[in-house]
């Protein structure tokens, strides 16, 4: 076997598997989107109010973080 015959059997073969790779992700994006539902999603954030922020505390574990980070 020539190395010619080499290089275009590789070629060919990438040329192969790179059109089913394609098509097979294509078929499987086209599958996924057919089968995707728009859910109405209703809006809770009225009902349940947000606390409040109680900001930065400095506490044991922090000043232990700060002291061992040596800031």
């Amino acid at each position: 076997m020539t190395d010619q015959q080499t290089i275009n059997r590789r070629q060919f073969l990438r040329k192969v598997t790179s059109t089913v790779g394609g098509s097979v992700t294509l078929v499987a994006a086209s599958s996924a989107t057919a089968r995707m539902q728009v859910v109405d999603v209703q809006d809770d954030s009225e009902k349940m109010p947000v606390p409040p922020s109680k900001g930065y505390q400095r506490t044991e574990h922090v000043d232990t973080y700060y002291h061992l980070a040596d800031f």
